[in-house]
């Protein structure tokens, strides 16, 4: 997992693949307040965004993910929200297993999660082996507006 604010990314450059710098300079490159929510092409199906608009729940509410095909930075356009983090032990309670139609595995509970406070600018990459639960509410619920750009493993 990568954790930063979009103001400040040197350092990603000299760590990532050009894929995930190509990501990050379209975050850094759009006006996301002012699109519509919706999915938006950045490199065909390998690399692509979704805006989503969303108010956040209670942590206990909201479910723990990992994706296996897709690597995953979630941009903080407006409201704070909380996404709980951790390595994938392996141990993890599956609750449902959705990899053919959404990539995505869902966990019941999960092992040594900290907690990420994502404010304006702030943004996330998840790999593999990285399970989030996004979502979550920071001190109360509020409207959310966030960045999901999904890069296929295969372009990493």
């Amino acid at each position: 997992m990568i954790f930063g604010n979009i103001d400040n990314t040197d350092y990603v450059e000299k760590i990532c693949s050009k894929s995930i710098i190509k990501a990050i300079n379209y975050l850094k490159d759009n006006d996301f307040a002012s699109m519509k929510p919706g999915v938006y092409s950045i490199m065909g199906d390998e690399i692509y965004a979704q805006i989503v608009d969303r108010t956040t729940k209670l942590k206990c509410d909201a479910k723990a993910e990992v994706h296996r095909k897709y690597v995953e930075i979630q941009f903080s356009v407006g409201g704070n929200e909380i996404i709980g983090y951790a390595r994938d032990t392996g141990d993890n309670i599956v609750t449902e297993e959705l990899l053919e139609e959404k990539d995505s595995i869902f966990y019941s509970d999960v092992e040594n999660e900290m907690d990420l406070i994502m404010k304006a600018g702030s943004f996330a990459v998840f790999f593999p082996q990285d399970v989030h639960r996004p979502w979550c509410a920071y001190n109360e619920p509020c409207k959310v507006r966030k960045v999901n750009i999904k890069i296929n493993r295969s372009v990493i």
